[in-house]
């Protein structure tokens, strides 16, 4: 009997899933991973290596009569849907990970929600995606599920502090408002502050002398500056902001209490006063109230992180991971290991 071929499309940097599939069905399926780094000149010619990736992910699942095609990141996903839609090819398209920072516009958003209909099932990462992908791509609700970003315990290097004292981190570059953040900053003078950020984070602000901003720095030191924070704030650029899950999630792995703006985007991960506190989004006086309240009270803080992590150990590591994926296998008829068991779609009543 044929055993059942599952092509997975993502970026180089999905890594992940060369050891995630196949630790939920064992060898009893086929996987084939195609990603977009450049393999050839004309990959290098062209600079579109995701093109040529997601061409080859559909051709393979077609050739193949594959089970499953699964994407992760939204220009694969939208290129093999579009691929699948305009060659006729019919395949079972699942998105692992369904999350866009900045919404498409014009011609862009019209070919997505003509590509996106070819989709079989999407996972978001929060309740207020599921809702809003709905209306914007005219996607039918049922077909979104909702799943917790998770991961493992991030790697931290090196082992010892690279700040020192007692600081604030605050790490990250989707969808932020550090223009907030940094005028909070500026009303703290006595409190030092550690960005990790993007070159582009803080271009045309005044950065204090109390705030030390760290460009690019690779993501194991990133994690070193979060876990001997005080706490770490995430300052996001509005009220329905859908970013900022990996920071949320990396912070619950390392108990660490959380800042974040009051964003519906993250309302899954923060419950303000259990695991975390809320400031009004682009309010500096509000997050200057937060910030002083919680660096003033150590007992708060070591409160909120452990309740942080308990969170992020029961709904957000690799174990809930792997549920996920072998819930949405199990859909499909996909034989799984016989350790694997499926979860059901996350709820936020699940959470008192």
């Amino acid at each position: 009997m044929k055993r059942p071929l599952i092509v997975c499309c993502s970026p180089y940097y999905g890594e992940g899933w060369r050891r995630l599939g196949p630790e939920v069905t064992g060898d009893g399926v086929d996987w084939v991973f195609v990603d977009d780094r450049p393999l050839n000149f004309w990959d290098k010619l062209t600079r579109r290596p995701m093109l040529r990736a997601c061409l080859q992910a559909v051709m393979r699942a077609s050739r193949g009569h594959a089970r499953l095609l699964i994407t992760q990141d939204p220009r694969a996903t939208f290129l093999c849907a579009l691929f699948c839609r305009i060659l006729f090819i019919r395949v079972d398209h699942y998105v692992f990970s369904f999350n866009f920072p900045e919404l498409p516009t014009g011609i862009r958003h019209r070919l997505m929600r003509y590509a996106f209909r070819q989709i079989k099932q999407f996972s978001v990462h929060s309740s207020m995606e599921r809702d809003l992908y709905s209306r914007y791509f005219d996607i039918p609700k049922e077909k979104i599920r909702l799943r917790l970003w998770s991961i493992g315990v991030p790697d931290v290097s090196p082992d010892y502090p690279l700040e020192d004292g007692r600081y604030i981190a605050s790490i990250g570059g989707n969808g932020r408002d550090y223009r907030t953040l940094i005028q909070a900053a500026k009303g703290l003078p006595e409190i030092p502050f550690v960005l990790v950020v993007r070159p582009e984070s803080l271009i045309g602000l005044e950065v204090p002398k109390n705030v030390k901003a760290i460009v690019n720095a690779p993501f194991e030191q990133a994690m070193n500056i979060m876990k001997y924070s005080a706490f770490t704030v995430l300052p996001l650029s509005g009220s329905t902001v859908p970013c900022g899950h990996v920071t949320l999630v990396c912070a619950m792995h390392l108990a660490k209490t959380v800042v974040a703006t009051d964003s519906a985007g993250i309302y899954d991960y923060v419950r303000s006063g259990y695991n975390g506190l809320l400031s009004e989004p682009f309010s500096p006086d509000d997050m200057v109230k937060v910030i002083a309240k919680l660096w003033a009270d150590p007992d708060q803080v070591a409160r909120l992180g452990e309740n942080n992590h308990r969170f992020g150990a029961e709904y957000c590591n690799l174990d809930r991971m792997q549920s996920d994926l072998a819930a949405v296998l199990t859909h499909w008829g996909i034989p799984l290991t016989p350790g694997a068991t499926p979860a059901e779609a996350f709820q936020s009543s699940d959470v008192a």
